[in-house]
C-alpha cells in the first residue's frame, strides 16, 4: 500500500521577529488611538451639537405653534382672489 505522507513547517522560536512584533504592536496602538479619537470627539463634539440642535428646534416649533393658536379663528377663509371678467 502507499502511503502518503504530509510535511508541515516546523515554526522556529525566531518565526516572527522583534521587528515584526514591533510593527503588529504599532498597529494596535495606532488602531487603538484612532478609535479612542473618535470616541471623545463623538462625544465632546457630536453629542452637544444634536443636544443643542435638538433644543433649538423644540423651542422653534413649540413658537411657531403657539403663533399658530394665538390667531383668532374666525371662520373665516382668508385668501387672495382674482376676478376674471369675460366680455
Amino acid at each position: 500500500m502507499d502511503y502518503m505522507v504530509f510535511r508541515t513547517r516546523t515554526t522556529s522560536t525566531r518565526s516572527g521577529g522583534f521587528l515584526s512584533v514591533l510593527v503588529r504592536m504599532l498597529a494596535v496602538l495606532a488602531a487603538g488611538i484612532a478609535l479612542l479619537a473618535m470616541m471623545l470627539i463623538g462625544l465632546f463634539v457630536v453629542l452637544p451639537l444634536l443636544l443643542a440642535g435638538g433644543t433649538a428646534l423644540y423651542i422653534y416649533l413649540r413658537r411657531r405653534v403657539r403663533r399658530a393658536q394665538s390667531r383668532p379663528q374666525d371662520d373665516v377663509i382668508d385668501a387672495e382672489y382674482t376676478v376674471i371678467e369675460r366680455q
